[in-house]
């Protein structure tokens, strides 16, 4: 396991209210909500510009996601894309991400 590398900060009384309020809301601790809006920027800041079309995050997503769906579908226990979808839902509300259901087609696209 990777040793993790740990940061301290201070903040204002506001922006303090508002991590321990979104973090509370998301059933998160303070530290784990810190840490993803981190590791959020940090990823952004650091994605290659240079990057062969094969090997784009957008392509391998919709790739992953369609293949994902067509194994879930095959799948002996009939519940399972169901659940996986509903924990698909649960992500993005805790992430606040919008849930996107007027784009056309079902409600259980990946």
């Amino acid at each position: 396991m990777t040793r993790q590398d740990r940061l301290q900060t201070f903040v204002s009384p506001p922006v303090g209210n508002w991590v321990r309020q979104c973090a509370a809301d998301q059933g998160e601790s303070v530290s784990v909500f810190i840490r993803d809006l981190i590791v959020a920027a940090w990823h952004r800041d650091n994605q290659p510009k240079d990057r062969p079309p094969a090997l784009d995050p957008a392509r391998q997503n919709v790739f992953i996601s369609v293949a994902l769906d067509a194994l879930l579908a095959g799948h002996p226990d009939p519940t399972l894309r169901d659940r996986t979808h509903e924990a698909y839902r649960r992500r993005l509300e805790r992430l606040g991400l919008p849930l996107r259901t007027n784009m056309g087609g079902s409600s259980h696209e990946a």
